[in-house]
C-alpha cells in the first residue's frame, strides 16, 4: 500500500513539474508582436476608425518612438550582464527570461485593450488566417555552419547568435517590420504598408533600399568585433557572412497551427520566394524577384540581374542582386 502511494505522489509530482515547465516554456516561447499586427488589421480597409489604433500607427512612425520602445531591451541586457558576471549565468538567464514574460503580457493586454477599440468586422481575434498583401524579408547567416564547428563551443556561439539576432530584429523593427520566424543563424520578417504609414510602392522601395543596407551594415559592424575577439583571444573563426532575400505579393497571415498551439504566421508565395532567394543570395548580397517589383509597377533599381533556376520545372526567376554588404 506505502509503495502504491509513493509511485502515486511520485506521478503527481513529475506532473506537476512537467506542468510548470511547459507553462515556463510558453511563457517565453517567441511570438511576434500581437498589437503590432493587430494595428495593421484594424487600420486596414477602412476599418481604422478606432481613434486609438490611429494614434498608434501615426505614433510608431517617430523615430522617438524607436528609441523608447529599445530602452527597456537596452536596459535588460544591462542588468543581465552584470548579474552574469556578479551572480553567474543562472541568475543572467533569470533576468531575461522574466523581462521577456514581462515583454509578453504587456503584449498581450495592449492587444486585448485595442481589441475593443476596433469595429466588430474585424472580429475574431482579428488575427484570423487572411489574405494580406505584404513584403517578406529572409535573411540567414552564410557559414554558420563551418563556424559552429571552428569555434567548438556552444555557450560561445549562443551568445553570438542572440547578439546578432537582437541587431537584425532591430533593424526590422525600426523600420515597422514584425519577425514572424527565427530560423536558428536566421530570421523571416514582414512588411506591411499599414504599419509603416506607407503605399506598397514607397513601402517596398524602402525595404529594398534601406532596410537590405542596414541589415549588412549591422552584420559588418559586429563581424568586425567577433573577428577582433577571435583574434585576441586565439579562437579559429570562420569565413561567414550575411544573404538577405526580399519579394511581395498576396500571402495569408493570422494564427496558424494546430489546436491550443497556434501562433502568428504567414504563408504563401512571398514567403516561399523570398526564402528561396535568401538561401542562393551570396555572402554580402541581397536577392529580389523581379516579380515584385513589376507587380507593383515599379522599376528595380540599377543593378546586376541574374536568372536562377526555379524549385518550379522548366521555369526560372529574374532576379535582381544589390551587393550592399561587405562579401568575406
Amino acid at each position: 500500500m506505502r509503495g502504491l502511494i509513493t509511485h502515486r505522489v511520485v506521478e503527481l509530482w513529475n506532473s506537476l513539474v512537467w506542468k510548470l515547465t511547459h507553462a515556463a516554456v510558453d511563457t517565453v516561447r517567441f511570438q511576434p508582436r500581437h498589437l503590432e499586427l493587430l494595428l495593421a488589421c484594424g487600420t486596414a480597409e477602412g476599418s481604422g476608425s478606432a481613434p486609438l489604433a490611429r494614434w498608434l500607427v501615426e505614433t510608431r512612425k517617430r523615430q522617438s518612438y524607436a528609441r523608447v520602445v529599445g530602452t527597456p531591451h537596452a536596459l535588460v541586457t544591462v542588468v543581465a550582464r552584470q548579474a552574469g558576471r556578479w551572480l553567474g549565468p543562472t541568475a543572467s538567464t533569470l533576468v531575461r527570461l522574466m523581462s521577456g514574460a514581462t515583454a509578453a503580457l504587456v503584449d498581450r493586454a495592449g492587444g486585448l485593450t485595442l481589441e475593443e477599440t476596433l469595429p466588430l468586422k474585424a472580429h475574431p481575434g482579428l488575427l484570423v488566417p487572411h489574405k494580406h498583401e505584404l513584403a517578406v524579408v529572409a535573411v540567414d547567416m552564410r557559414g554558420f555552419s563551418q563556424l559552429t564547428g571552428a569555434l567548438d563551443d556552444t555557450q560561445y556561439l549562443t551568445e553570438l547568435i542572440s547578439e546578432y539576432l537582437t541587431r537584425l530584429t532591430h533593424v526590422i523593427e525600426r523600420h515597422g517590420g514584425v519577425v514572424f520566424q527565427y530560423t536558428g543563424d536566421g530570421l523571416l520578417a514582414v512588411f506591411l504598408p499599414e504599419l509603416t504609414g506607407t503605399p506598397p510602392g514607397p513601402m517596398f522601395e524602402r525595404v529594398v533600399n534601406e532596410v537590405g543596407k542596414e541589415l549588412h551594415e549591422a552584420f559588418d559592424l559586429l563581424h568586425t568585433g567577433w573577428r577582433a575577439d577571435w583574434q585576441s583571444t586565439g579562437r579559429p573563426g570562420a569565413r561567414i557572412g550575411l544573404g538577405v532575400g526580399m519579394s511581395f505579393g498576396d500571402a495569408t497571415i493570422g494564427y496558424l497551427g494546430p489546436s491550443g498551439k497556434k501562433h502568428i504566421s504567414v504563408i504563401g508565395e512571398p514567403v516561399n520566394q523570398a526564402a528561396y532567394l535568401c538561401a542562393q543570395a551570396p555572402a554580402g548580397s541581397l536577392l529580389v524577384d523581379r516579380a515584385s517589383f513589376d507587380h507593383l509597377g515599379l522599376e528595380p533599381p540599377e543593378a546586376k540581374t541574374s536568372r536562377l533556376r526555379s524549385k518550379k520545372p522548366h521555369q526560372r526567376i529574374e532576379t535582381v542582386r544589390l551587393d550592399p554588404g561587405t562579401r568575406r
